[in-house]
């Protein structure tokens, strides 16, 4: 073989370093982080196989892969890729030395050419049996890992589609809330009354269709008009009471037809606004998972609050938020 016939190996980088130079990598929430890393390959043909580098799994880093594994597991798999890359780095020096002494023979001198060729010769057939030797050592290894892999990806897979399902579910039950919600606002049930007391004026509301529950809604309670949601907001926005109370029992039974969605929650999606004080609420930051409002029919008590008209008034009676 001439200087021409051998193979021009590239420059060759060490890949053990790249896994030693790893902080001590554990398991985080039972998960590392893998990499699959391909060794420099010195001949056409017989390059070595990947390998996976394991780090430590840190939040908001999404190169590589995620795999399942115990602290036990994670040590072997550091250590299998450790003596994987060593031999494979070890041998691949052996082959570019050889290879540059070759080289940097003159060609005259024959005898010493043809003694550094059959040297480089035999460093090549121990790299070539070093790889396979080393890749063959590695698969078990190579194999677990990949399977953690796919798990790891079959679990976020399921993941994704149970919070798809989450929010097409959420969707749904958001669109009928505001169905109902519209629904509830054109029906002409809403009625009102407004008491005086030494210049404080407060307006008790009341569903007309729905037997009260305080005794303080039942003055000219017959008489009152009978209104739906924007009118009857309209009517107390005109009326800018001192103090405002919503009849417990309307508010139960309406909170009922909205199936458990809170008269709050309601009023706020139809005016923007909170229905026992009439100020403007800032947006709610979006909850992780759908809050219930199942557990609090009547949504919470407003028994204060400030805002509204003019000075403002308080609200004396329930109310969700």
């Amino acid at each position: 073989m001439s200087h021409l016939a051998l193979p021009r190996p590239a420059h060759y980088t060490p890949s053990m370093p790249r896994q030693q130079e790893q902080e001590l990598v554990s398991p985080r929430d039972h998960k590392v982080r893998v990499h699959r890393h391909w060794p420099d390959s010195l001949l056409d043909g017989t390059g070595p196989a990947p390998f996976f580098l394991v780090e430590t799994w840190r939040p908001h880093d999404n190169a590589g892969d995620l795999a399942s594994c115990t602290p036990e597991t994670c040590r072997r798999w550091v250590e299998a890729a450790l003596t994987y890359a060593g031999a494979v780095d070890a041998v691949s020096a052996e082959l570019t030395a050889a290879h540059q002494v070759v080289a940097s023979v003159p060609r005259w001198r024959y005898v010493a050419a043809r003694h550094a060729l059959h040297d480089w010769k035999k460093v090549r057939e121990r790299y070539e049996q070093t790889v396979r030797e080393a890749g063959e050592a590695y698969q078990p290894v190579s194999r677990e890992i990949w399977r953690a892999v796919w798990a790891e990806h079959d679990r976020a897979g399921s993941r994704a589609r149970e919070e798809a399902q989450e929010k097409r579910e959420d969707a749904r039950k958001d669109s009928q809330a505001r169905r109902r919600a519209t629904e509830l606002a054109e029906r002409p049930i809403w009625g009102w009354s407004v008491v005086t007391r030494k210049k404080w004026s407060t307006a008790y509301v009341f569903r007309h269709d729905v037997p009260h529950s305080d005794e303080r809604v039942s003055a000219a309670r017959q008489d009152r008009p009978c209104a739906n949601l924007p009118e009857l907001r309209q009517a107390l926005g005109n009326l800018r009471p001192d103090r405002l109370h919503w009849d417990d029992a309307a508010l139960a039974e309406t909170e009922r037809e909205l199936d458990g969605v809170s008269f709050g929650r309601c009023w706020r999606e139809l005016f923007g606004e909170d229905h026992a004080t009439f100020t403007s609420l800032p947006p709610p930051s979006p909850p992780t998972r759908r809050p219930t409002d199942r557990g609090n029919p009547s949504g919470g008590s407003a028994t204060s609050g400030t805002g509204g008209y003019g000075n403002g008034f308080s609200s004396g009676g329930s109310g969700g938020y």
